[in-house]
């Protein structure tokens, strides 16, 4: 990309070479007819693109973090001290409503009884209210069931349940706090995410073979192109199966991307199985395997309580969803208008592979329908995982340990790179290989998956034709000037 010519030649390392002879011997031993094109796409790439990915791996660190970090800063909130029994669910509620008398209830997560550690943790009510930034935000009313005290009201956002600092973690990360405009930037790095690791997968396997018969003793300098050259291509190569999986889990809800797959996903019923909350049953075609065989079926499953119970409704939906079978934290959701039946569900949480849900008749606490996730489409199931694993969620610490590990190899990465292109600037000379030209069969390649995969990614396509003008650009610069220098 860009060149100069140092007045002073390198100095000579300890081993007798220069960094200069070091690189210049490495770039013509270059097979260019099958790394010429490889290597200028993940170079132009690199270039351009790195500051974006750079960004994301910083915000992407502590978003990975994000979950435990909130255990901590929202502890009082979530900790039930009370050491009396737990009040019926309804008396939770309606000690959450004296916050909110004119709001409605959306939804109420309720905790097992104790986590693994034995604390007891506090309801959440929430309720929707229109003056939030989307539906997807609620007012979070944390209730001590044992002794109806509030412990905290917080916005959460979302179906990771995130309170305000996570929030705006993710919203960093995601959009640099500048809503669906800057949510730009984070799609862009994440639809080159995956070229990247292509190229430089098949950059470093080629390399591989050439070098095979090659090997040397001689360690490089550390001053050197080839030193930078290595340590990128040694964490890259360890990144690749984190790269290909942050681009295709951060694609899938994307701003422009999001919705491509999305329709792809509806038009190959790839989407999650809806549990049925009105009498008339499911809107859509019924699924044999999703427990949806018609309400008659499912009139007396899982934990039936009868019409004359004397307990109040919201408990009579929380006791049939437990004795149906569902675990750790599950959410109730009343019907929404024109439905007749409650919701409830497993909600996402560590170390939990599958979000089973269920339709109850609050009046007399039967089993309307029930959707096991294994009943899902294995995509929706695929999707469903990936996406709790991108937010750290699906095996707890370890994948947030995991996440921050990556986010910090990124970062290396891309120095290392950067690396590399500012040494080739400092050692290049008159010596320097010419860049090589791709063969018209390698061109039409690259243009046919280029074109295939902007379909899916537009903002791949864009920002590579962006990408393309620039380097022509800068390409004129070069040849005018050094056409200039040579005038003279």
């Amino acid at each position: 990309m860009v060149t100069t010519n140092p007045s002073a030649e390198p100095k000579a390392t300890a081993s007798g070479s220069s960094p200069q002879r070091e690189d210049q011997s490495t770039a013509k031993k270059l097979p260019k007819t099958k790394l010429g094109l490889t290597t200028r796409i993940h170079y132009l790439a690199g270039f351009f693109v790195a500051p974006l990915i750079i960004v994301a791996a910083i915000t992407g660190f502590f978003y990975a973090l994000a979950p435990t970090i909130e255990q901590f800063v929202y502890h009082d909130e979530m900790t039930a001290t009370s050491q009396e029994a737990a009040h019926p669910v309804d008396e939770q509620v309606e000690a959450a409503k004296k916050l909110y008398p004119t709001l409605k209830v959306k939804g109420v997560q309720l905790p097992d009884r104790q986590t693994e550690d034995g604390k007891k943790l506090t309801t959440r009510v929430l309720f929707a209210d229109p003056e939030l930034p989307s539906s997807s935000y609620t007012h979070a009313v944390f209730v001590d069931p044992g002794s109806l005290e509030i412990k905290g009201d917080l916005v959460q956002y979302g179906s990771a349940q995130a309170l305000p600092f996570r929030t705006w973690l993710s919203n960093g990360h995601r959009s640099l706090w500048l809503g669906d405009p800057g949510r730009i930037y984070s799609e862009t790095a994440a639809s080159w995410l995956g070229p990247l690791a292509v190229t430089g997968a098949a950059m470093w396997w080629l390399n591989r073979r050439r070098n095979a018969s090659q090997k040397t003793t001689r360690k490089p300098a550390k001053t050197s192109r080839r030193f930078a050259l290595n340590r990128h291509s040694t964490i890259g190569i360890i990144t690749v199966p984190g790269l290909l999986f942050l681009c295709a889990s951060g694609l899938t809800w994307s701003l422009v991307a999001g919705e491509n797959i999305g329709d792809l996903r509806k038009q190959l019923d790839w989407m999650p199985t809806q549990v049925a909350t009105s009498a008339q049953g499911p809107a859509g075609k019924e699924d044999p395997h999703a427990g949806h065989e018609g309400h008659e079926n499912h009139a007396h499953h899982g934990g039936e309580i009868s019409s004359a119970d004397t307990t109040n409704p919201i408990d009579r939906v929380a006791t049939s969803a437990r004795s149906a079978g569902l675990t750790g934290k599950i959410e109730l959701t009343p019907p929404a208008e024109g439905d007749n039946y409650w919701k409830a569900a497993e909600v996402r949480q560590p170390y939990k592979l599958h979000n089973d849900a269920v339709a109850v008749d609050p009046a007399n606490g039967h089993i309307m329908d029930k959707v096991p996730f294994s009943s899902w489409p294995f995509a929706a199931q695929l999707t469903s995982w990936a996406i709790q694993l991108h937010m750290g969620i699906l095996f707890g610490i370890v994948t947030e340990i995991a996440f921050a590990l990556l986010a910090v190899g990124i970062l290396a990465l891309t120095i290392y790179g950067y690396l590399m292109w500012w040494r080739r600037i400092r050692s290049r000379g008159k010596a320097s290989v010419k860049r090589p030209t791709p063969t018209p069969i390698q061109l039409g390649v690259a243009a046919i998956l280029c074109v295939a995969y902007s379909f899916v990614a537009p903002l791949f396509g864009a920002s590579l034709v962006i990408m393309i003008i620039l380097a022509a650009v800068w390409s004129l610069i070069e040849r005018k000037r050094d056409r200039q220098t040579q005038a003279i």
